[in-house]
């Protein structure tokens, strides 16, 4: 699966916010977006003090729910964020059933892998690129690019799985990275791409990050624009780069931090918020905590963002459309995991556009 560099690579927890708003996407967005899917851990219940689900229960719907809401469009699989010794029923390893089961409903997934995972982690991931022949993903930080023996462990850990550098992607993640100076980050990652030829031969590059706050409560304002630093990093990159340079593919992680928000929910109270992105930034509307002052106050909200002009034409995604229906009361005010959708979905479609206006034609 080769990238170009109008292709769009967002960081997706596979939880129902998320995957609902890649359902309804648009056609032509769909066409644009290759998701790479974090699969998450199980939820600890406090109340209990015990997971909430197995590894198996946690895991078991994610190849039919990946079939309903993508179909078989590509898409990367991490497994990252699992424990490296969880084990399915019989042992087996996670990574090694999610490609089974994908696989065997007609699913295309690229597994993504890092330099340091463990050699179980490897060894399932060999047996089924050999499986699959979509070769793999590795997943880079930006200190892990900046050692000199870096080209030499890639060419290695790649070689070791049984592909070569025309069946990688090399996808660089900055994750939440301090984006300040954003002149000298720039600087820094266009030299770094250009420094040895690794960068040219793999099948494709692809440069991430984000700058999205790990709590609302960093955002002080009712109404805030947050800049997109990890889009405006890519722009300046892409500028910086020698002519003729491969093509660079851009990802981040939508409307979210890089962290998974931990802590007994019994005791937090989110805060109502839409998150909507324009251009190089998020529009920010933030209220009350929803435990305590329901939902309803996002309608008042849904109004700030219309009124704001900030908000998309009609039809532009179905996101947006929801803001606007929810204004006219003929949409429900939802919950937190509606206003996730929502506000991924319309920031899925708007950054596609934004790649397709960046790079022209």
């Amino acid at each position: 699966m080769e990238l170009t560099a109008k292709t769009y690579v967002p960081v997706l927890k596979w939880r129902q916010g998320e995957y609902q708003a890649l359902l309804r996407l648009h056609a032509a967005a769909k066409d644009r977006v290759v998701p790479l899917i974090e699969v998450t851990p199980p939820e600890w219940d406090f109340e209990h003090n015990r997971f909430k689900k197995t590894i198996d229960g946690q895991l078991t719907p994610f190849a039919s729910r990946l079939e309903k809401k993508w179909g078989a469009r590509p898409a990367f699989l991490d497994t990252n964020l699992l424990k490296p010794t969880e084990r399915m029923i019989g042992g087996v390893h996670p990574l090694t059933y999610l490609l089974d089961a994908v696989r065997a409903r007609g699913g295309v997934l690229t597994p993504v892998t890092g330099l340091a995972r463990d050699l179980a982690h490897y060894n399932a991931l060999a047996a089924g690129m050999a499986l699959d022949g979509r070769g793999v993903a590795v997943r880079v930080s930006l200190d892990e690019i900046a050692d000199p023996v870096f080209p030499v462990t890639l060419i290695g850990l790649v070689a070791s799985l049984g592909v070569g550098l025309s069946e990688t992607d090399l996808i660089v993640d900055l994750a939440a990275k301090n984006f300040e100076p954003l002149a000298d980050l720039t600087a820094l990652v266009a030299a770094l791409l250009q420094s040895h030829a690794v960068y040219g031969d793999v099948r494709s590059l692809v440069l991430m990050g984000t700058s999205f706050p790990v709590s609302m409560g960093e955002v002080k304002l009712a109404t805030q624009i947050l800049p997109r630093l990890e889009w405006k990093l890519y722009k300046g990159v892409v500028g910086s780069l020698a002519s003729g340079f491969r093509p660079l593919a851009f990802g981040d992680y939508a409307i979210a931090s890089a962290d998974i928000p931990g802590g007994d929910m019994r005791l937090l109270k989110p805060s109502a918020t839409i998150r909507f992105t324009v251009a190089d930034g998020w529009f920010i509307t933030k209220g009350n905590n929803v435990r305590d002052n329901g939902y309803g106050q996002y309608r008042g909200q849904c109004g700030t963002v219309i009124t704001s002009g900030h908000i998309a034409a009609s039809g532009y995604s179905a996101g947006s459309d929801y803001i606007r229906g929810c204004d006219a009361k003929t949409e429900k005010t939802g919950n937190l995991t509606t206003w996730r959708w929502v506000g991924t979905n319309h920031h899925i479609t708007r950054v596609v556009d934004d790649l397709a206006s960046f790079h022209g034609p």
